[in-house]
């Protein structure tokens, strides 16, 4: 079974994933970085620790083959 790898960024920090998971294929660790990244957002946004988290996706050494990009963006409107 394949070992993927979620090294995650918020902002311009950098949090590498040494152990990585097993997921049968390339979608299921696909749908699983959309969680990983969505929560990790839902988290950092809240908290304002970071407005833009990444997911890197790689399977073991290799380099990423897939990019999850979240981003928040908040407009304060006049008179509102």
């Amino acid at each position: 079974m394949p070992r993927f790898h979620f090294d995650i960024h918020e902002d311009s920090r950098l949090i590498p994933d040494e152990d990585g998971q097993n997921f049968a294929n390339v979608e299921v660790a696909r749908k699983e970085a959309v969680l990983t990244g969505a929560s990790i957002a839902r988290e950092a946004f809240v908290a304002g620790s970071a407005d833009h988290v990444v997911v890197d996706v790689r399977e073991d050494e290799h380099a990423p083959f897939l990019k999850i990009s979240i981003t928040l963006e908040v407009e304060e409107l006049a008179g509102g």
